[in-house]
């Protein structure tokens, strides 16, 4: 009786930390989350507290340097998903404000890995 319970406490355990994990296309991070630890705040971006819509690419492009600056930052990454064959992409086809972010290379990159920073 002890082992049993031993063995499937011990599976239980196994099985929940697996599903703790977060999905192959999806990151913990969302860009709110990052840039509000920055000390950014919505008007930053937005030109206002109260946003009714996404703030343009350029204005992500202005900060960060550029398509072609991003692209070095990450350029030690195995797979750079800023350096890809789809070319210059809008920043939130995988950037999320309020979701975390999704890389859209695993939609049909499935091996490839990223991690969360």
């Amino acid at each position: 009786m002890g082992k049993k319970f031993f063995v499937s406490l011990s599976l239980l355990a196994v099985l929940g930390a697996g599903m703790s994990l977060p999905s192959a296309q999806a990151l913990g991070a969302t860009i709110k989350g990052k840039h509000a630890s920055e000390g950014l705040g919505c008007a930053d971006c937005h030109k206002t507290d109260k946003p009714t819509a996404a703030a343009g690419v350029e204005v992500c492009l202005d900060c960060h340097g550029g398509y072609d600056k991003v692209a070095a930052l990450t350029r030690a990454m195995h797979n750079n998903p800023h350096d890809s064959h789809l070319g210059k992409m809008q920043c939130l086809k995988c950037h999320r404000v309020h979701a975390p972010s999704e890389i859209l290379c695993l939609e049909c990159h499935s091996d490839f890995e990223f991690k969360d920073k």
